[in-house]
């Protein structure tokens, strides 16, 4: 295997860091992973979207080369346009300073791992979730209206420590994954994707006030049900409100839905027909 830092195509098992890197030391940085489908990047202009936002929210000064067009060739070099894969899109400041950076120009990795499947494809048995809530999630994130009204623009940056935490502790019980919640004990996200909840066929998911990342899957499902005319709305939920839901599943580049069975703690037994409708959906986008 391969990877791509700054345009060089490396071993993947090659050093490239130094001690001063500052992803490493202080977080300083953003990534993306995004799913490749028989060589093509369909939601490639969101994954843009939302990682050129937090650039500028980090004041990284992006060379007039970092384009969209630039990025997809980049990886391109490793997928050579064909094939499923999983790339990690990793930008992070120049090294050098302690908190007072050197330079505030990025430097970037792209990381592929194989997959096997062309389509989004849906669990066949439903995931065992539980509640974390051990280290609680901000309720707000930083956002990125320096003269204009804050706007939540919760972003993926390399600090992941309240996910980890949790997927630890996923782990430990047993479970598929761990809805997380936030300082109001109130559902923000599960360890690495988004959550919706379905009832007379209405969705419902956690506003991105609530300390959630603002997935793209999440994005995409919005235009969908739009189109479908399947209502949407963004409330808040705490753990008691699980208990009244048709559906639960949870949302991310990579898997596209994931159904949930049960959640730790209530007896009632979760569907799939609604996750199903929009499985199909998301795999006529990609073609």
């Amino acid at each position: 295997m391969f990877i791509n830092h700054n345009g060089n195509i490396l071993p993947a098992d090659q050093p490239i860091f130094t001690a001063g890197n500052r992803a490493f030391r202080y977080g300083d940085g953003l990534f993306e992973t995004i799913r490749v489908f028989d060589g093509r990047m369909p939601f490639f202009e969101r994954h843009w979207q939302r990682l050129s936002r937090g650039c500028r929210l980090l004041s990284f000064e992006l060379p007039t080369n970092f384009t969209p067009t630039f990025f997809k060739q980049e990886i391109e070099k490793l997928t050579n346009a064909a094939g499923n894969w999983r790339v990690r899109l990793s930008i992070w400041r120049g090294d050098g300073g302690f908190y007072t950076p050197e330079t505030n120009l990025p430097e970037f990795l792209v990381e592929p791992t194989p997959l096997l499947s062309p389509t989004f494809e849906l669990n066949e048995v439903g995931l065992s979730v539980g509640f974390y809530q051990k280290y609680l999630l901000p309720q707000t994130t930083p956002s990125y209206a320096p003269n204009g009204p804050s706007v939540p623009l919760p972003i993926k940056t390399s600090s992941a420590l309240h996910q980890v935490l949790a997927a630890i502790a996923k782990t430990a019980a047993g479970l598929d994954d761990c809805l997380m919640l936030n300082t109001a004990r109130r559902v923000a996200c599960a360890t690495s994707s988004n959550v919706f909840l379905v009832k007379n066929g209405e969705l419902f998911t956690p506003p991105l006030t609530e300390g959630c990342v603002a997935g793209t899957m999440r994005a995409v499902l919005f235009d969908m049900v739009g189109k479908l005319g399947i209502p949407c709305n963004e409330t808040p939920v705490v753990p008691k409100d699980f208990k009244d839901f048709d559906e639960i599943f949870l949302t991310n580049a990579i898997h596209g839905i994931r159904w949930v069975g049960e959640v730790e703690g209530f007896s009632n037994r979760c569907g799939n027909s609604v996750a199903m409708v929009l499985l199909d959906g998301l795999n006529e986008v990609i073609g």
